[in-house]
């Protein structure tokens, strides 16, 4: 198994579940739509290419059937990722002031 491969789609799903969270239960945002599609589109071609390291991944049940076309039905409720999405938020909002 590579770890590198398991790593990158660590960082993938947690990057599409906390954006995720942000634009549709925060209704904001930090990532544009573009930058999102292409986590996305990248995180579905790993776990295709990549299906053993992709088992062996973060939230592997969460993400079995993602297709990176939304984020809307991902299971984004966990406190790693609320947590994760308001740091960002303050942290977007104190330096935007």
């Amino acid at each position: 198994m590579d770890s590198k491969i398991i790593s990158l789609i660590n960082r993938r799903r947690r990057q599409i579940l906390v954006h995720s969270y942000i634009y549709y239960e925060l209704d904001d945002n930090i990532i544009n739509d573009e930058t999102w599609s292409k986590w996305a589109l990248e995180l579905e071609e790993l776990q295709r290419d990549y299906p053993e390291e992709s088992s062996a991944a973060v939230y592997a049940k969460d993400f079995e059937n993602f297709d990176h076309s939304t984020g809307a039905g991902l299971n984004y409720f966990k406190s790693e990722i609320i947590g994760a999405a308001r740091m960002l938020l303050r942290y977007k909002h104190e330096t935007e002031a």
